[in-house]
């Protein structure tokens, strides 16, 4: 049996709770990890290894629209993993939206650094089509347990269910997964125009269904099972929802609230043609 390594236990104890890594620690006294975590052990001191700080009581209690938009945006989104060496979220986004990466960031207060990757898939065709991407990963057992406390579960594709927050931030929560897992698209030279909200979990798509038919003139919301989605097809039940959703909003993914800005601008300019009579028909929106 090899000699032990004699170092101030305390020393090494006060060197880890400045850097929160053991192999920087290590590395600070010129010895190898397991006489750092032979310390550890011996003076029952459970190892975190966190480098990077964040807010771990941010989702602790959802209480206001910050809150409620980005649970709503990692039921979406995210992906929270809980084994047994620990918690880790990841939340994966396209390059083009990592300025929102970064407002995610800031408002959980996280420390963490944003990683960069690229992604190979195949079209339809069987074409090879890459994609840019950001993600952060948080190693938090307090922030992923709050997160499972409100809903947003472990492999949730087709498990999630309505989330458990007040009703009066259900508009914030919707949200926040119509900008992670929602699409509008409409087309000034056919005049077509669809909502789509993808969510393969039945159970969730039906509290979406609920609370979405509650909103004022949103008419006839259409399901496909078998595509997983959500449909809302009609105009004035596609500008109910995205006045709903963003309108008087103060979070949101930036490049879609723009989206829904110029189609709104797009509508009320089709309108004002049909007073002035340059129209031959005309549906209201509102």
């Amino acid at each position: 049996m090899g000699s032990r390594i004699d170092i101030d236990n305390n020393l090494v104890i006060e060197r880890y709770n400045e850097l929160k890594n053991l192999k920087k620690v290590a590395k600070s006294f010129g010895v190898s990890l397991r006489p750092i975590k032979r310390i550890f052990k011996e003076n029952n001191i459970a190892l975190t290894n966190r480098r990077y700080d964040v807010n771990h009581n941010y989702f602790e209690n959802i209480d206001n629209e910050e809150k409620a938009y980005w649970l709503g945006f990692l039921f979406a989104d995210g992906c929270v993993r809980k084994t047994k060496s620990g918690s880790q979220l990841v939340l994966k986004l396209s390059v083009k939206d990592e300025e929102h990466l970064k407002l995610f960031k800031d408002n959980i207060e996280s420390e963490h650094k944003i990683g960069y990757n690229q992604n190979m898939t195949l079209t339809k065709k069987g074409t090879p089509s890459t994609s840019d991407n950001c993600l952060i990963r948080i190693n938090s057992n307090k922030l992923i347990n709050d997160l499972i406390n409100q809903g947003c579960i472990p492999r949730k594709t087709f498990t999630i269910n309505k989330p458990i927050i007040d009703e009066k931030f259900y508009k914030d929560f919707i949200r926040g997964f119509y900008d992670g897992d929602g699409n509008f698209f409409y087309s000034e030279k056919t005049k077509a125009s669809v909502v789509t909200i993808v969510c393969a979990s039945e159970k969730f798509r039906e509290f979406l269904i609920e609370v979405m038919s509650k909103i004022p003139n949103i008419g006839k919301i259409h399901e496909n099972k078998e595509k997983y989605t959500i449909k809302i097809v009609n105009i004035v039940g596609i500008v109910s929802f995205l006045d709903y959703v963003y309108k008087e909003s103060n979070i949101h993914l930036k490049r879609k609230k723009e989206y829904y800005e110029k189609y709104r601008e797009y509508r009320k300019n089709i309108e004002s043609d049909y007073k002035r009579g340059l129209c031959g028909s005309y549906v209201k929106t509102s």
